[in-house]
């Protein structure tokens, strides 16, 4: 089928989390003039966001969700977007062909998955999200500001592409083309080598014999947040964009040993100078990573 520019499209989610349950919500918040529905395996998920009005209705069964809908958004962890993602567009070109798009902050994984006989889809990441997982911690304003990944190929349709990209610009994010190699490096830097920081330092904490973290304060508070991440969601991110991390591990692993030694040596200078380029590297992202407050910058 294809979606009219002026017209609302019926909009079905594929699962209904935190991402995709806010992405409902900041439609709604938009007064979007079209259904919005949703499928899911088990029906708590559902349920509970129709109870927040996130959702106009909900069915078990797929084909019946996927024949409905305009657009459908696929809202699953990695894998799991894989594996459902070739059903989803079998049913899709036997049902008015939709424009189809997914969430999934890996994008080698799954366009590989799509294949490359369906044009409509346009793979898609927001980067946005929290540590709390499930539709009862989704909020409207999440992606208010923040940037969505589009990873179209030369075959995506155009229509298919502006389609998406009106969902994303309507929920208040800003838009950005990326090639699916670009994104997943990019994103292996910028997003999942933090995370894998992150349980390094909180694994160390926990082991450690003096029980550091009941002495915490906004620094390890800052440093660890997102180790309370979903660990499936995250178990398949590190496996399924494992080449890309690893290299951007092994990077983040030289500077480590580069501050060690600096440290080892007691070069007081060269750790000023290594310091002072870091802040002002960070400082010169403020207004992409959040403008820091006072508040914020009081850490221990």
């Amino acid at each position: 089928m294809i979606v009219d520019a002026d017209q609302d499209p019926i909009v079905a989610f594929l699962g209904l989390g935190l991402i995709s349950g806010s992405l409902a919500g900041a439609l709604k918040r938009s007064k979007w003039r079209a259904d919005l529905i949703a499928w899911g395996p088990r029906a708590p998920s559902l349920e509970r966001g129709f109870a927040l009005g996130l959702i106009d209705r909900f069915s078990l069964d797929l084909p019946t969700v996927v024949a409905e809908a305009d657009v459908i958004v696929i809202g699953a962890p990695p894998e799991a977007t894989a594996q459902l993602l070739p059903e989803v567009l079998d049913l899709a070109l036997a049902s008015g062909e939709p424009v189809v798009t997914d969430m999934a902050s890996i994008k080698g994984v799954i366009v590989e998955a799509a294949g490359t006989d369906y044009p409509r889809f346009v793979p898609g990441h927001p980067i946005a999200g929290s540590e709390n997982s499930g539709v009862e911690a989704a909020y409207p304003e999440l992606f208010d500001g923040r940037e969505v990944i589009l990873t179209p190929s030369g075959d995506t349709e155009t229509s298919a592409l502006k389609a998406v990209e009106r969902l994303w610009t309507t929920a208040g994010a800003r838009i950005t083309h990326m090639s699916v190699a670009d994104h997943d490096a990019a994103l292996a830097a910028s997003s999942h080598v933090p995370h894998m920081v992150a349980y390094a330092l909180t694994s160390m904490l926990t082991d450690h014999s003096l029980s550091p973290m009941q002495h915490g304060g906004g620094a390890l508070r800052d440093m660890t947040r997102i180790a309370a991440s979903d660990p499936l969601m995250w178990r398949d991110i590190a496996l399924t964009n494992r080449d890309a991390i690893l290299t951007a591990m092994d990077a983040m692993a030289q500077e480590h040993e580069h501050l060690r030694s600096l440290i080892a040596e007691a070069d007081g200078n060269a750790i000023e100078t290594f310091f002072s380029r870091c802040r002002a590297v960070r400082r010169q992202h403020d207004d992409i990573l959040n403008p820091l407050t006072p508040e914020s910058e009081q850490t221990n």
